[in-house]
């Protein structure tokens, strides 16, 4: 496999058929498959396209890629790593069958292996559900089935699981079992309102037999997601930010790192480890997501979860603030205002991304936390040499879709009771407003422009990019790596 390289600084080229028409634009970083040399050019096939390119366009190094697929309200992010040409996947928003458009992020990683790299399988070294929510592991279920709603089948392999440890029950503790402590090691950061006493979740699922064979029912549909991590997955486990790295991803010269920042699992008086109640099931479990922070050469790219107020406190309590200076992070929680000014400081981000979607209740992106984000992040240096501000980047705002109106309705099967047209004006004067519209007033959806950012970066550039709209072309911005967090 080839890849584009920076295409002398443009970093995204034309790919051309034979007769010289546009049919794709690549990134940098895209792979290639190289068909024929011509000259000072070459026949490759990328995106299921065939065309040209410059031959000097053509590299052998690939990137780290991430890529925050847009999931509506939800968060999915498929990270590639370069030295091992692995692939990584936290979170999968809900699942496609409950999406708006039918798809979700297992259409997304299906198409990525089996029609971009044209593989035969969707393999993933890692999967990664960062907390218990159907908006984070319900699309991992279709994943994890390999199956989509529209009834294509595809094979999956995964080779290790992982999880916070918290998990869904139907009876008793939803989360798991509570014990109170009165004696934990105060953590070493202080000025963050952390007391030694409270009560921690002690019953945490850890391996494949937790899920397989749980002593307690799971609910819901996280039974449905149980039943799968009980079998596909080679590997199954729990992360904590005693781990310090992702397994086989501790720092290595040349190679890229995954640092695991949290959930923080503490060590109880009474023995063993807990998570700690934050309050209501709800902040409790999305405050113990699991995170990431993506190291490679000098870029920083920090992957969040649902972090809110109090468990941001937890975090900024345990670790030094350097450890969550990024050059890009995922907001918290989908552009939640549940958050604690002091960890935007921390990131610092050059570039946020906030994955969230339409029709929710939640009105996600929240301005205080866009205005925070822009506030307190970093200026870059961009590729041309000139300052760039910080970086905002939202899936919702970089969707789009197409309306039109019927031009012209056509019948297609008479009614097997027809309603007479008197009658039926009746009835759609008669009725309540928005319960009955014309054909002729009815809006129809045309296109749609998936909100996906791409993130990419050799360790010395990092690229930001969404979909243009109304053409296959990318807004992108390229700006240089390197946090100095001190």
């Amino acid at each position: 496999m080839q890849y584009l390289n920076d295409a002398g600084g443009r970093f995204k080229l034309p790919l051309k058929n034979d007769a010289g028409k546009t049919v794709a634009t690549l990134l940098w970083g895209d792979p290639l498959q190289v068909l024929e040399r011509s000259g000072e050019r070459v026949k490759v096939r990328a995106r299921r396209r065939v065309g040209w390119l410059p031959a000097g366009a053509v590299g052998d190094t690939g990137l780290l890629e991430v890529y925050v697929i847009d999931v509506g309200q939800g968060d999915g992010v498929l990270v590639r790593t370069p030295h091992d040409d692995a692939w990584h996947l936290i979170d999968a928003g809900i699942r496609a069958a409950d999406q708006m458009t039918k798809k979700g992020a297992a259409n997304f990683v299906r198409w990525k292996f089996i029609d971009d790299l044209q593989r035969d399988r969707v393999s993933l070294k890692n999967a990664i559900v960062t907390h218990p929510d159907a908006d984070h592991y319900g699309g991992m279920i279709d994943l994890l089935g390999g199956a989509l709603p529209d009834g294509r089948t595809f094979a999956v392999e995964v080779e290790r699981f992982w999880h916070s440890g918290i998990g869904r029950f139907r009876d008793g503790a939803k989360l798991g079992a509570l014990r109170a402590d009165t004696g934990v090691t105060p953590l070493p950061q202080p000025g963050f309102g952390i007391k030694p006493q409270a009560k921690f979740i002690v019953e945490l699922l850890d391996g494949k037999t937790h899920f397989k064979s749980p002593e307690r029912a799971f609910a819901g549909d996280f039974a449905d997601l149980a039943r799968l991590v009980g079998t596909v997955p080679r590997r199954v486990g729990r992360l904590a930010h005693t781990d310090g790295w992702l397994p086989g991803y501790a720092p290595a010269a040349g190679a890229a790192a995954i640092r695991v920042l949290g959930p923080v699992a503490e060590k109880l008086a009474g023995g063993g480890v807990g998570l700690r109640d934050l309050g209501s099931d709800s902040v409790t479990r999305n405050g113990h997501s699991v995170v990431l922070r993506v190291d490679y050469g000098a870029a920083r790219i920090l992957l969040t979860g649902d972090l809110n107020t109090v468990s941001q406190q937890l975090l900024l309590a345990l670790h030094p603030a350097a450890e969550f200076a990024a050059d890009v992070a995922k907001g918290c929680h989908h552009g939640s205002d549940d958050i604690d000014l002091r960890f935007v400081r921390a990131c610092a981000a050059r570039a946020t991304v906030v994955s969230s979607g339409d029709n929710e209740d939640y009105a996600h992106p929240r301005p205080r936390v866009l205005g925070a984000s822009a506030r307190y992040g970093r200026e870059s240096r961009a590729a041309d040499g000139t300052t760039m501000p910080p970086l905002l980047y939202s899936t919702e705002l970089a969707r789009s879709v197409g309306l039109d109106f019927a031009a012209h309705v056509r019948t297609v099967a008479e009614p097997k009771q027809p309603y007479k047209p008197d009658q039926l004006e009746a009835d759609f004067d008669a009725s309540p407003a928005g319960r009955y519209r014309r054909l002729s007033w009815l809006p129809i959806a045309t296109d749609l422009v998936y909100g996906l950012v791409n993130v990419r970066t050799d360790g010395r550039r990092i690229l930001c990019a969404s979909m243009k709209e109304g053409s296959s072309d990318f807004d992108l911005q390229v700006f240089d790596a390197g946090v100095d967090p001190g």
